[in-house]
This record gives structure tokens, sequence and C-alpha cells, in this order.
């Protein structure tokens, strides 16, 4: 009962004092810890919370008058001082490496079936409103790969592994110098992809704009991070507690690939072609995941991607 308890309300249950005979954790002690995350977030939820959401100067605009500069516009030799939301990020991230072994698997895809169903659809689309961008493509090919492989759909605790019921898949979008939120997509196995493409265009607008509900970036399952946008090939993301798996995204490139065909006398020849390919990589919890489940997780997501249509 408290295992699926835990697995419905997200609770990673090594975060939970138990007060049961021999410190075991009781339907109450879930109960509790649920009501004290609502006065204040849980350490792995999204960083910064009140910062993000608040409805001040900053966020709505406007330079405030004590605002700190960015990064980018910083003088050589001063020091940028931390916004909460960038102090949350950074304890966030040390957090989650001294929490899980991170080890990372990568694989590349063809994604020439995907671009000519986007070409296909895209205008169809848009009559509906909905811009179809490759990100949908992703979150329903992590969506099949959770489902052949529901480990990488869980968290971790003291007490077992906590398989979670939901498919909450958080898709990672950059607010610039600010740094980045997670907005999520509950239950994202029952929709279509359209469905999903409307949801992506739907959280990183309001994403960017803060207009998000601090409920939109809470309770995700596993996390998708598109580092491909500025043109990175590689990269080994930092898994968002209390996730146990998050995809990266690479770049989109062209590249010669050897391809085969078969030949007239039934077996099969190597040949040279052109083909738009990325890398993807999972980083994942080794406390969870093995090599051999990770790999089947990503090739099954590198097979619906190649294969769709």
């Amino acid at each position: 009962m408290v295992a699926r308890l835990a697995s419905e309300q997200g609770v990673d249950l090594g975060q939970v004092r138990g007060t049961g005979q021999g410190g075991r954790i009781t339907k109450k002690d879930v109960q509790a810890y649920l009501e004290g995350r609502g006065a204040a977030p849980a350490p792995w939820e999204t960083p910064a919370l009140g910062e993000l959401f608040r409805p001040s100067e900053e966020l709505r605009g406007a330079q405030p008058s004590a605002a700190a500069p960015s990064p980018a516009a910083a003088a050589a030799g001063s020091t940028v001082p931390l916004t909460a939301v960038r102090r949350s990020i950074a304890e966030h991230m040390v957090r989650s490496r001294h929490t899980s072994p991170h080890v990372s698997t990568i694989m590349e895809a063809d994604l020439s079936r995907v671009l000519s169903h986007r070409q296909a659809h895209k205008e169809s689309f848009g009559r509906d409103g909905v811009n179809l961008t490759l990100t949908a493509y992703f979150v329903s090919a992590s969506v099949a790969a959770l489902k052949a492989v529901p480990m990488a759909n869980a968290s971790w605790s003291e007490q077992g592994i906590v398989l979670h019921r939901g498919v909450n898949i958080g898709v990672a979008v950059s607010l610039g110098d600010e740094g980045l939120i997670v907005p999520v997509i509950r239950e994202a196995d029952q929709h279509s992809l359209l469905s999903l493409a409307r949801k992506v265009n739907d959280l990183s607008g309001r994403a960017r704009a803060h207009k998000l509900a601090p409920d939109e970036v809470q309770g995700g399952t596993f996390t998708i991070t598109n580092h491909g946008v500025s043109g990175s090939l590689f990269a080994t993301p930092i898994i968002n507690q209390p996730q146990c798996a998050i995809l990266g995204v690479g770049a989109l490139q062209k590249r010669v690939v050897v391809i085969e065909t078969p030949d007239p006398a039934g077996g099969v020849q190597d040949s040279v072609a052109i083909r738009p390919m990325v890398y993807l990589s999972l980083t994942f919890d080794h406390r969870i995941l093995d090599g051999a489940l990770a790999d089947r997780f990503l090739g099954h997501l590198v097979k619906t991607l190649e294969g769709w249509g």
C-alpha cells in the first residue's frame, strides 16, 4: 500500500522518515510527507519555483533597480551574483551527482522516416494550430521505449525500486541566462502525436513566458533534454531526481553512412548514402538500470524512430 501510494504521488521513499516499528514507513508517514512537501518543495523538484513564479518586475520583463548582470553582459574579472534560480539549479545538480551513480550510453538514429512524416503532416497539423516539432517525435518514441522497458520509468527507494504507473515526461526548456525549467507532459502515453505536439507547443511557450503553474513542473518520471539546439553533438546530462534516467538529443546532421541493401543473389550489399543522423544519449542511475537494460531501452527508442510510419 505504501509503495503504491508513493508511486502514484511520485514520492521517493528514501526521503520519507519512517515512524513504524523498526523505522518502517507507514501510510501516515507518506501522507505527512506529502502535506509537508506542499509547504516546502522537495529537494528534487524544479529549482526555485518561488522565484520562477513570483510576479516580480524581473519576471515580467522589466529590469528591477538592483538586477544582477547576466553572465553574458558581465565585465571580465567581475563576480556575477547568484540568483535564487541559479543557486537552486546548482544545488540540484550537485545533489543528483551525489545521489545517483551516473552512467551514459550513446546510440545514433537515422531520422529519414521521421523527417518524411513531418514533411507530409506539418501542414495538416498547422491547420489545427499546432507546430509539429521533432520534440514531439522524441516524446512519443520515449513513451514506446518506457513501455518496453518499465524499469526506466522508476525511482529508487530504500524499500525497493518504485515502478511508476503514470508515464510523465518532462521536456527541458531553456530560459536563457536564467537557467532552465522542465515542464511535464502528464500521462504522455495517453496522447497522440498531434496531442503531444500541442502539449509541447503550449508548455514550452508558457515556460519561456513564465506562465507555468507550479504543479506543471512536478511529478515527472522521465526527462528529455535537446542539447542539440545549440549545435552540441554529444552530452551526458545530469539525472533529474528522483527519476532514474534522462535522454539527451544531439544536433541533427546529414552524415555519410554505410547501408545494407538486398542483392539479386539473396545476400546483402553495402552502399554509401547521406542520411539525417542524430546521437542519442541515455544517462541512467546504475542502482536501477544495468547497461544491458539501458541499451535495450535506447535501442527500442532508436528502432521506433527509424521505423516511423
